[in-house]
């Protein structure tokens, strides 16, 4: 059986469920909505979640998005041949909670409330795995980046740095996985992802008064622009560095970063699912399947943009600025 063909039933599968993503009319009927409450039933309506009866209330939204991504997961792992192949997604999952459970620690305060069911590894595995610091049952790269942490911040005492280590290892990570499958369109889609991660990273640094040597550690390698550019442009001016990437494919992404990094965040977002969507009509393949768990994952991001908004009563314009270019 040819490659493509063995993700014949997923794609059918996937056809179906594209019909429940959220479409600007979607959108628009949340963003319409006289109240955050009224814009969270449009969730509900949408198929989002599993909590019925929890589903008229605007402050019990962060449970319908999650319920949603963890009913992705659990979608892509009925349907597709080899599951595995989608880890690479789960793994940021992994990795921000192992985020989430190191600050704890470190600062004595329980933010169990933020970790996310959706990663390769179940969170009360995860929690306990760390706590009694089995390391060696976690892979590797994730145990490496772990006990990186514990020193870096007994010595520093720079939660900062937590973010760095972790962030950086977990593209490696993602890079690694998807080696084993020789799948270009992923490993073309994780280069767009490093490459868009260190032009804000980029961004980020210019803004502060952080050096070359901080760059080199934050700065991730295994995308299409070496890491060596974006060091050797942290002394040039901005306009420099953008003027740079007018020759390259992120022009749009970096000329964003001219207004704000709210703006350049939505322009990587978007390029993002460009990409995707150019292969969404492909009838076989993996790439309908890497496109609907983007769009879901786009419809969370979308969802969240409005329901922030609609409680803290920003003025829908504003809103839909914030908005991210959706699959369907």
């Amino acid at each position: 059986m040819q490659a493509d063909t063995v993700y014949a039933y997923a794609v059918g599968r996937i056809r179906v469920n594209e019909k429940k993503l959220l479409d600007k009319t979607r959108l628009d009927r949340m963003l319409d909505a006289k109240t955050a409450d009224d814009a969270v039933k449009v969730l509900a309506e949408a198929g989002f979640g599993f909590t019925d009866k929890e589903a008229s209330d605007a402050l019990a939204y962060e449970k319908l998005l999650d319920e949603e991504l963890t009913g992705l997961f659990s979608l892509i792992k009925e349907i597709a041949p080899d599951p595995a192949v989608f880890d690479i997604f789960l793994l940021n999952n992994d990795y921000h909670n192992l985020k989430v459970l190191l600050k704890s620690e470190f600062s004595g305060i329980n933010n169990d409330n933020i970790l996310v069911e959706a990663g390769t590894i179940p969170v009360d595995k995860l929690k306990l795995l760390y706590k009694e610091r089995r390391l060696s049952e976690i892979p590797e790269i994730m145990r490496n980046a772990v006990e990186e942490c514990l020193d870096v911040y007994n010595r520093t005492k720079d939660p900062q740095m937590i973010d760095v280590i972790m962030d950086k290892a977990a593209y490696k990570h993602m890079v690694q996985n998807a080696k084993q499958y020789n799948i270009a369109f992923i490993e073309d889609l994780l280069k767009i992802m490093i490459d868009l991660a260190n032009i804000k990273t980029w961004f980020r640094i210019k803004k502060t008064t952080k050096t070359a040597d901080f760059a080199s550690k934050v700065i991730i390698d295994g995308g299409s622009i070496s890491p060596d550019f974006y060091i050797s442009n942290l002394s040039e001016p901005a306009e420099n560095f953008i003027h740079q990437l007018q020759k390259t494919k992120y022009a749009k992404v970096a000329d964003r970063g001219r207004i704000s990094f709210t703006d350049m965040e939505k322009s990587a977002d978007d390029f993002i699912m460009s990409y995707v969507k150019s292969n969404k009509l492909k009838p076989l393949g993996i790439e309908p399947i890497v496109g609907y768990i983007i769009a879901r994952l786009t419809d969370i991001k979308n969802a969240r943009i409005i329901m922030v908004g609609k409680i803290n009563n920003l003025a829908n314009d504003i809103i839909r600025e914030r908005l991210r270019e959706t699959y369907v």
